[in-house]
């Protein structure tokens, strides 16, 4: 999990590091690690079920945040200050230089990416649960990176695809980094979520498709 983002089990021990790297899927691998490393432009990886899409995507997020993440050193404690409340920093703000509230430095502050990494199944029954309160949409729209797995299999009612839209219109228009994995061509993206949309990812997307043998498959016949 990053951040609240709960991608599953099955992705615990997965990276850069354990992804099988082939001629099918080289350009989606080198990608996935330069969106990583730069955060500008996203990528869609489109292909067929079994080859890695996913791996990926959860690679991204995990060497994203890695890469973004600050812990400051833990100061000695003889040297910690103890910061008052935020009423009482508010209360001082109008005193006197002396008594003015204490700040801390850029480089003591621990940051980190506000990572969102959501299967479309689980994505779209969440805007259904929170339909009235609008936080999963804000969520997905504003945060540093959002991944998209799977996008495809879910059912695109006029509400669904209205919040799909905003999604990708907000992201598209704030320069904010979006990755997603999908079984379907351009073609048939534009067909489902609109000409729209399908531009604006094609404008903030690189689009790349994986080749190669279901990898699933393969494993279970070899068992």
């Amino acid at each position: 999990m990053i951040n609240g983002a709960a991608m599953g089990e099955v992705f615990d021990g997965k990276s850069f590091d354990t992804f099988d790297v082939s001629a099918g899927n080289q350009a989606a691998f080198d990608a996935c690690k330069r969106v990583a490393v730069n955060g500008d432009r996203g990528i869609v990886i489109f292909g067929s079920n079994g080859l890695g899409k996913s791996h990926l995507l959860a690679s991204l997020a995990k060497e994203f945040h890695r890469l973004r993440l600050y812990a400051p050193p833990e100061a000695a404690t003889e040297n910690m200050v103890e910061i008052p409340s935020l009423k009482e920093l508010m209360d001082m703000q109008f005193d006197d230089e002396e008594t003015a509230a204490p700040y801390l430095l850029r480089e003591e502050i621990h940051r980190e990416a506000h990572v969102e990494f959501w299967p479309s199944l689980d994505l779209v029954a969440a805007l259904r649960k929170d339909a009235l309160e609008g936080q999963v949409v804000e969520r997905c729209m504003r945060c540093d990176l959002l991944l998209l797995d799977d996008i495809g299999r879910e059912k695109v009612n006029d509400f669904i695809g209205q919040e799909f839209q905003r999604i990708i219109d907000y992201r598209w228009r704030m320069k904010r980094t979006t990755a997603i994995a999908t079984n379907m061509s351009r073609t048939q993206i534009a067909a489902k979520y609109g000409a729209h949309t399908a531009s604006r990812l094609a404008d903030a997307c690189e689009f790349v498709d994986v080749k190669g043998d279901d990898y699933r498959i393969k494993r279970n016949k070899g068992a």
